[in-house]
């Protein structure tokens, strides 16, 4: 087939795979930021930190949307190509189905290279940097506290206010009330203040202001209130901040290495082996259904006879058969977390998929297929007889 016409076929199925990649991924990876954004605004984080969170999930949310990108874009693609009767010329030409495939599965290919950089490293790569930030933020207290207009109750007993920011990321009217210790609660009042990070933790310095002590133990001869004037406060917020990193990987975050073998003081790892070693199958058996569903577009679209009504039901079988396959998948992956017995199958289903396209891609009609699967069952007991 000349080059040229390689060419076009690649442009015409590339183009929708971007398109049909772009907006499925757009909103699998809306859907997940949304789930941040509430844990981000209670926390006081800017648009900015909300964006690179989100974009921590993207590789997640491609790597769920490439196949089917690339089955919604072949199927566009092949039946614009017989719409306009462009195949029809090509065959007339006598170029056959399998040159014609040539350039859709090169598209396959480059699927399939994408889809195994995104499972063995970036995709747990990011949802353990995703991970690692949400556990920071969300003991991070100290940024919560600077809400402004706003009381804050970081922890229980503690109440925060700041009147609002200055241009110099100062704040103006602090407020701070200590109840933890009901016998004596503290309340810091002051006129401005800032957030300072130390090697020691955040600490927040109020200027010019008070601290008002309550003594409910007193005695009749001594004054329950102590009052304290200050140029200069320093209050140590490192107590309210967690600082302890994350130790223990979920599933999603494992590279392929620790889901086959977690380390002996992994007690994750040691307790969940069946269950880490299916998702490693799983991130292996990816790589092969881009290629399962490219070749269920083609064996519904190629052997296609000329129909004016159109090739809606095909269609509609092709979607079908790559849905309930893929759903199949998923249950095997679940059945083989509790039965290793069932790993075989996992990479069995996609690959017997890819047989009968391929063979219905030859010419050979699902009925006549039929027949001669039967014929092969009826056959077996005098092949075991011979053996």
């Amino acid at each position: 087939m000349p080059l040229a016409l390689t060419r076009y076929i690649f442009w015409q199925t590339a183009g929708p795979f971007v398109v049909a990649t772009f907006v499925l991924s757009g909103i699998i990876w809306l859907t997940q930021a949304l789930k941040m954004l509430d844990v981000l605004i209670s926390q006081g984080q800017t648009i900015a930190t909300f964006f690179q969170l989100s974009l921590l999930a993207l590789p997640t949310a491609i790597n769920t949307v490439l196949p089917i990108a690339l089955f919604v874009a072949l199927i566009y693609a092949l039946n614009k190509l017989i719409a306009d009767s462009e195949l029809v010329v090509m065959y007339s030409a006598g170029v056959s189905r399998w040159t014609i495939a040539v350039p859709v599965m090169t598209l396959t290919a480059i699927t399939v290279v994408i889809v195994i950089l995104l499972n063995l490293w970036l995709m747990p790569a990011g949802m353990r940097e995703l991970r690692t930030r949400l556990f920071e933020i969300r003991g991070d207290v100290a940024t919560s506290l600077i809400r402004e207009g706003a009381f804050t109750n970081p922890v229980e007993g503690l109440t925060v206010y700041v009147r609002g920011r200055a241009s110099d990321g100062g704040v103006r009217g602090i407020l701070v009330h200590d109840g933890r210790n009901p016998q004596e609660p503290v309340t810091y009042m002051a006129e401005t203040g800032e957030m300072v990070r130390t090697p020691d933790g955040p600490r927040l310095v109020m200027y010019n202001g008070n601290i008002e002590r309550v003594t409910r133990r007193a005695t009749k001869t001594e004054s329950p209130v102590t009052l304290l004037y200050f140029d200069k406060y320093t209050y140590d917020l490192s107590q309210y901040s967690s600082n302890e990193p994350v130790t223990t990987w979920e599933v999603r975050e494992r590279y392929l290495g620790e889901l086959f073998d977690p380390a002996s003081n992994d007690l994750y790892g040691q307790n969940f082996k069946a269950r880490l070693r299916a998702e490693g199958h799983d991130r292996l058996v990816a790589a092969l259904y881009p290629v399962m569903f490219a070749f269920i577009a083609l064996a519904a679209l190629l052997p296609a006879p000329f129909n004016r009504r159109g090739y809606t039901m095909r269609i509609g079988i092709a979607a079908i058969a790559a849905v309930v396959a893929r759903v199949v998948g998923f249950g095997l992956i679940n059945v083989a977390a509790s039965q290793p017995m069932f790993i075989g199958l996992i990479y069995l289903l996609p690959l017997a998929v890819c047989a009968v396209s391929i063979v219905l891609i030859a010419g050979m009609r699902f009925d006549q297929l039929w027949r001669r699967f039967l014929a092969l069952v009826d056959r077996l007991p005098l092949i075991g007889a011979r053996g």
